[in-house]
Parts: structure tokens; C-alpha cells; sequence
């Protein structure tokens, strides 16, 4: 009689591979002639915006450019403070180590390595800098397990394991254009930011339709008063994007920010605001398989070979609001804040240190406040209030097995002084899921050797004193035995489940022998 097997395949977890690209900064950027000289320069800040982001094969291309915005001051009276940028292309082609990687776009994060900015005349300005761009690619292998056994007195124990494959990942660029009516014409523009809030994602076969809306935020400062201030606007937009392969059943992760923006103003007296933003869409689905988890034969020795496969599992819903509150004494009493800035770094899977012998992970990001202070003779300095923001909530599991697929963005920034303590209140909103890759043994190999020499010679009964919890299955594996024969002999109620599934209580159980 030969033994029956039945194989199939998973698509298991494999590992997250990382990378850190080095993006340096050699530029001038010269000022126009409709602005002002530079006296000084308040701040440079330094972003990526990325294009294209790209994981195929073996390689990951990503393509896009560093923003490197310039704020400074001229020597006219005031505190008037102003703007100008310069774009500085970058294009990476990295080659990934043998594997099986997720196509689409890669999980993106980073930090300014070093940044020096300073005037060469008063025209003319000179920067050189770095940024330190990550990313990170999902990989994955397939496991050959078995399915079913047949034959040879063979005994099995099945289970199910169940878990999240994503199917699809894109990211596309579009634009929009709105108005938006400033309080005063001679308003100086700052800074553009906003993020796309999801309102519903609807999946069709081959298509995901995404409704939601453009939150846009236009920090300008009044020639008047030289404070700064937040103008926002609201611009509902829906888009439908192709995605082959995708059903109505999958879930779709979705996101969406603002990379560019742009003013300028028009015969009607409002300023025509155009925007380019990118949607982010992941699209998963759940996945089951029916494994054997454990086998032997009531007839003869065997031999398995034991696989670990890790399957994704939506372990939290991330949309929600985290507020942080930063309190710091102010070098100089005297300076008076105009406003503020906030360059927010990704939330990354972080063990805690906890005295627990299993391991646990939080969710935590970086940030910096960037406050713009002016001193009595009118000077501006620019005062950085670095900071790390936490996601509510912790989980059971490492961080290799942890996959955010999260964006968080600034909806508020508030500011205020108190004699010499400069306080600031942050306002982030967070939209995705965290994904844990849970493992799950199963059987990949099995094979039958000589048959047992005591069979027909040895007792056909046996006792044995069980501990409590002890699988049925266990037990019966150890002396040979059937497992539904041994539940039968003892008058256990199975209550709906499987005799090998069965545990038991602290007793003395009747172990009759295979026949």
C-alpha cells in the first residue's frame, strides 16, 4: 500500500529588504529680480518629492527631485520674510539581492543628513547638503506544503491558515486647480501643503474608484502684520484607477498628499491654486489554505519535515488623530513668534524595552518644529524644536514582521508664548492599517519507513495519565494509536470539533491500540 499525499502552495512572508541612498546637494539658486536682496538667510529646508517609485524584477528605480526652499530676509524695515526654491533632480536604480520581491512601489522614509546654506552675494545663493532617503521592499517566497494524507494508517492533524496577500499596489500622480481669495493682495505666500482625505473606495473588477477630498493649506504671512497665518480650502475630487487583477471582495488601503503647488493671481481677485498630488492604493486580499499540521501511521514509523509559513494579518485600523504638545524655553525672552513650520518624518515599527518574554512594537515618527521668531530690532531667526511622535497603542511582535501601510499628515499647528517658554501644539492625522506577519507551521515533507516490530505482539490497551490541555492528537501519536479511537474508549464529547483537535483535562485515559 503506498502513501497518498496531496501538496499545494502559499505565498509566505519572506523578510523586508532596506536601503539607505545618499541624495547630495550642490547647487546655486539665484534670486529673481521681482524679489528683494537677501540680508539674510532665515532657513533651509530640504524634501523629497518622488515620481516615480518603482520595485519590478530585481531592481527598484525611483526618480523625482529635492525641493530645497530658501527662506530669507531682506534689509527693508520689517519682518518680512521670503521664499525661493530650487529643484534638484535625482534618479536611483538599485539592484536588489536574489528574491521574490512585491512589485509596486516601495515604502518610502528619510532625514536631511546635513544642510549648509549661505549667500554669495546678494543675489546669488550657494547650498550644499544631503539627504539620506530609505526604503524598504517586501518580499516573499512560495511554500510547498502538504495539503492531505491517505492510506498507510496514516493519522493527520489539519488546521487552516489564513492571512492577507496583497494583489496590488499603485501610486499615480494627478492634478487639480481651485481659487482661493486671500485676506490681502500684498499677502506673502510661504508655503503650500495639504493631504487627500479618503471618503470611500469602491473596487470593481480591474478598477478601484476613489472619492475624497483635497485638503490644501496656504500659510501666508500679512504685510501688515508680518504674523503668519494658515488659509485653507477644500476641493472634493474622485479618480478611478486601474488595477489588474483586483475583485469587489479585496480590500483597498488608500492615501493621498500634495507633492507641488503653485499661485498666481488672476483679473477676478482670487489667486489660482494648482496642485499636483499623488494616490497612494493597496489592495489585498484574504487568503485561506487548508495545511496538515501534523501526521504519523498507526503502522509504521514516519518521518515529517516541519516549513514556518508567515501570512499577513490585519492586526489595527491607523485612522485616527495623534496630538503632540512641545514646551521649550526660548533663547531670547524678547523675540516674538510669527509662525511655525513642521517638517514630519514616517512612523517606523519600534520593539519596546519592556521586561515581557514576548516582544512588542509600537508605531513611532520623527518630527521638527520650526519656529520663526522675530527679536526687537525686527531680525528673524529660525529656531528648530525637534520632537517623535507615537501612534496610539502596541502590539505583540517584532518589527521585521511589522508592514504599516500608513501616511501621516499635519492638519494644525498652533503656537504661543508665555514670558520666556515657547509652546506648540501638533495635530497629525494618520489613515492606513498595520500589517504582522503571523507565523503557521505545516508539514512540506513526509515519508513512511519499516513497519513497527511490536505490531500484533503488544498490549492491546494502555493507561496513561494526561496532563491538563494536552492535545488528543499528541497522545495518540505517541503509542500509535487512532486518535478517534481514543476519544471513543474515554466517552469524550466532541462538541463540533475533530477527535485530533481535542484536549484534555488532568485524568487517566484508556489508550487502545490500532488495530
Amino acid at each position: 500500500m503506498e502513501l497518498k499525499v496531496f501538496k499545494d502552495t502559499i505565498a509566505s512572508y519572506a523578510g523586508r529588504w532596506e536601503t539607505r541612498l545618499e541624495l547630495p546637494v550642490e547647487t546655486e539658486i539665484l534670486i529673481p529680480d521681482y524679489l528683494p536682496a537677501v540680508f539674510k538667510i532665515v532657513k533651509c529646508l530640504i524634501e523629497p518629492v518622488v515620481l516615480q517609485n518603482r520595485v519590478a524584477g530585481l531592481r527598484w528605480q525611483s526618480e523625482g527631485y529635492l525641493r530645497c526652499t530658501v527662506y530669507y530676509q531682506s534689509d527693508e524695515p520689517g519682518c518680512r520674510l521670503y521664499r525661493t526654491e530650487q529643484k534638484f533632480a535625482f534618479e536611483k536604480s538599485v539592484e536588489l539581492p536574489a528574491g521574490n520581491y512585491l512589485e509596486g512601489p516601495a515604502q518610502i522614509w528619510g532625514e536631511t543628513e546635513y544642510c549648509n546654506c549661505h549667500a554669495v552675494s546678494e543675489h546669488r545663493i550657494d547650498l550644499r547638503g544631503a539627504y539620506i532617503l530609505c526604503g524598504a521592499v517586501l518580499s516573499g517566497r512560495e511554500c510547498e506544503v502538504l495539503t492531505s494524507l491517505a492510506d498507510c494508517g496514516v493519522e493527520q492533524r489539519t488546521k487552516e491558515l489564513r492571512g492577507q496577500q496583497r494583489i496590488a499596489a499603485e501610486e499615480k500622480t494627478f492634478t487639480a486647480e481651485t481659487s482661493m481669495l486671500l485676506q490681502d493682495a500684498g499677502d506673502t505666500v510661504l508655503d503650500i501643503d495639504g493631504n487627500f482625505a479618503v471618503g470611500s473606495v469602491s473596487l470593481q473588477t480591474g478598477q478601484a474608484s476613489v472619492q475624497g477630498t483635497l485638503q490644501l493649506q496656504v500659510c501666508c504671512q500679512s504685510r501688515s502684520s508680518d504674523e503668519m497665518a494658515v488659509h485653507q480650502k477644500e476641493l472634493p475630487v474622485q479618480q478611478t484607477v486601474d488595477l489588474p487583477g483586483v475583485t469587489e471582495g479585496d480590500t483597498c488601503i488608500a492615501w493621498g498628499k500634495v507633492i507641488a503647488a503653485s499661485m498666481a493671481a488672476s483679473e477676478s481677485g482670487e489667486a489660482e491654486l494648482s496642485v499636483t498630488w499623488k494616490l497612494h492604493l493597496e489592495v489585498w486580499r484574504t487568503s485561506s489554505l487548508t495545511v496538515v499540521a501534523d501526521a504519523y501511521s498507526t503502522v509504521c514509523q514516519t518521518q515529517t519535515v516541519q516549513t514556518a509559513c508567515k501570512l499577513f494579518n490585519a492586526t489595527a485600523d491607523l485612522n485616527g488623530h495623534v496630538s503632540v504638545n512641545l514646551a521649550d524655553d526660548l533663547p531670547d525672552p524678547e523675540v516674538d513668534v510669527k509662525g511655525c513650520f513642521v517638517t514630519l518624518g514616517s512612523a517606523t515599527p519600534t520593539e519596546l524595552e519592556t521586561n515581557e518574554p514576548e516582544k512588542s512594537v509600537c508605531l513611532v515618527g520623527k518630527g521638527t518644529a520650526h519656529v520663526f521668531c522675530a527679536d526687537p530690532r525686527g531680525e528673524l531667526t529660525c529656531y528648530d524644536k525637534t520632537f517623535t511622535w507615537k501612534v496610539d497603542g502596541a502590539w505583540r511582535g517584532t518589527s521585521a514582521d511589522a508592514c504599516p501601510c500608513m501616511e501621516a499628515c499635519i492638519t494644525r499647528i498652533a503656537t504661543n508664548k508665555n514670558g520666556a517658554q515657547l509652546r506648540v501644539e501638533v495635530d497629525i492625522a494618520t489613515t492606513g492599517v498595520l500589517l504582522q506577519a503571523v507565523s503557521g507551521e505545516a508539514l512540506c515533507e513526509v515519508e513512511l519507513g519499516e513497519e513497527y516490530a511490536e505490531k500484533g505482539d503488544g498490549p492491546a490497551l494502555y493507561l496513561y495519565y494526561a496532563q491538563d490541555g494536552e492535545r488528543v492528537f499528541d497522545i495518540a501519536k505517541r503509542y500509535h494509536a487512532r486518535a478517534k479511537d481514543l476519544v471513543a474508549a474515554n466517552h469524550m464529547e466532541c462538541e463540533g470539533k475533530l477527535p485530533q483537535d481535542l484536549t484534555t483535562e488532568t485524568t487517566c485515559l484508556l489508550i487502545p491500540a490500532a488495530l
